[in-house]
């Protein structure tokens, strides 16, 4: 979806999707052996992503050789640094939604140069330093980040390992990155601005601490209480997700999720 986004909104930046080797091997199950039902539509994807938005499909393999290559945990964000042969990488952490391309192009083509930029938690309410990150790709670094645990906590291992810039809010109060929860602070009675809220954002996040996310047909009775008491913030929360219930459909061809008690299955 932020590849389709990506192309509608003509960003020039070319696109790399990261994604383990074991999905695009052909394997032939054995009996006893439980069936994926989801690899087939994963493959479906990629294959749209590669053609439709000229999306470069990258397989990659665990960084530890007793890692097991079908567990996500096997995986770890340092596999962005063997990407040597692009100067900087610029990765959105998902769910989420692009609202301004723009912003995206501009902090990766003219960012100050460092190893690792991450989002200031501090003039940004509601992010994570990780939902957006900017990294300077190269062998030496990836070599040093491809010997830290998979357990470890990523963030300040990075940290340690690599020339650090924080990203900050723009002097005109733009932001790369907002989460879809600063729409709940707003008192009933406040004013909030809708347009500025939309138009000062790159990014926003679906990080909502009242839903479990944009992708689940969540009851209409636990979506009507999650809802912002703010009736133009309400407008924005009820407009994005929406939009991304109908953006999944276009670009995906998928309906939302049903939730299930996964322990009853």
């Amino acid at each position: 979806m932020l590849f389709g986004e990506l192309h509608r909104l003509k960003s020039p930046a070319k696109r790399v999707l990261l994604f383990p080797k074991a999905w695009a091997v052909e394997k032939k199950s054995s009996k006893g052996e439980a069936f994926d039902p989801f690899l087939d539509t994963t493959r479906r994807l990629l294959k749209l992503a590669a053609r439709r938005y000229r999306v470069e499909l990258r397989p990659i393999v665990p960084t530890s050789e007793d890692a097991n290559e079908e567990e996500p945990s096997s995986y770890s964000l340092t596999s962005v640094w063997s990407l040597s042969d692009y100067d900087r990488v610029l990765i959105l952490q998902t769910p989420g939604m692009i609202l301004d391309a723009t912003l995206l192009d501009a902090i990766l083509a003219y960012a100050p140069a460092s190893s690792l930029a991450t989002l200031s938690t501090e003039s940004t309410p509601g992010v994570n330093e990780t939902d957006l990150i900017l990294a300077m790709p190269d062998e030496t670094s990836y070599k040093t980040l491809a010997s830290i645990p998979l357990a470890t906590n990523i963030l300040p291992a990075l940290k340690q390992n690599l020339a650090t810039l924080v990203l900050d809010a723009a002097a005109d109060g733009t932001h790369l990155v907002t989460s879809i929860s600063t729409l709940h602070t707003p008192r009933e009675e406040e004013i909030f601005d809708a347009t500025a809220w939309l138009s000062s954002t790159a990014y926003v996040r679906f990080s909502d601490p009242k839903l479990p996310g944009p992708e689940y047909d969540v009851p209409w009775a636990q979506r009507i209480k999650a809802r912002p008491r703010n009736k133009d913030a309400d407008w924005v929360w009820t407009k994005l997700y929406s939009g991304f219930s109908q953006r999944r459909m276009d670009v995906c061809g998928l309906d939302l999720q049903p939730i299930y008690d996964w322990s009853t299955v």
